[in-house]
């Protein structure tokens, strides 16, 4: 059995190679382990900074829109504030138009009442002598009917009658004679 030295130095190479080969194993397997922790810290680590930035960029954001906001209102401000002088002068110039109108039409209105009143009156005045002549005509007819239908003429600025020897007597004192019918 000339192989048994051989043979035992192969299984002796076997057996080194077989404990290099489980060497080199645990070896990786350390390896892998501390590449798998240094992995899991570094993980850490970048979720860590990732919080810190995503606070730094909400704190960014949050100042930056306060400060835009600030911006807005110092720049949006004296615009806002003029607008607000230039609209509050607006409504008191239309304001003013407003009652400058207003005033204006009650007192054409008034002038109106007072120009009716005063023809009004005028009319008024006009009907009351045209009334007062025609109630004077009024009278009168009767008067003129009767010195129509009597015998009665005028003789220098009176009346004459022919006086009806059989007419009626008329008055308190039965002064009165009644004409002679016109024929």
């Amino acid at each position: 059995m000339s192989n048994d030295p051989e043979l035992t130095n192969l299984l002796s190479a076997l057996q080194n190679t077989v404990k290099l080969q489980a060497a080199l194993m645990a070896k990786f397997e350390q390896r892998e382990e501390r590449m798998q922790a240094s992995f899991e810290q570094r993980m850490q680590a970048l979720q860590t900074e990732l919080v810190q930035l995503h606070q730094k960029v909400g704190g960014i954001v949050g100042n930056a829109s306060s400060q835009i906001a600030e911006d807005a209102r110092s720049a949006v401000g004296p615009v806002a504030a003029r607008y607000e002088r230039d609209i509050s002068a607006a409504t008191a110039r239309a304001s003013r138009s407003a009652w400058l109108w207003l005033a204006t039409g009650i007192s054409t209105i008034l002038l109106a009442i007072l120009a009716c009143w005063a023809v009004m009156g005028y009319y008024r005045r006009e009907l009351a002598s045209v009334q007062e002549a025609l109630n004077r005509y009024d009278d009168a007819i009767p008067v003129l009917q009767a010195y129509y239908a009597s015998d009665a003429v005028l003789c220098g600025g009176r009346v004459c009658v022919n006086v009806d020897p059989n007419g009626q007597h008329a008055g308190d004192k039965r002064q009165y004679r009644q004409a002679k019918p016109r024929e």
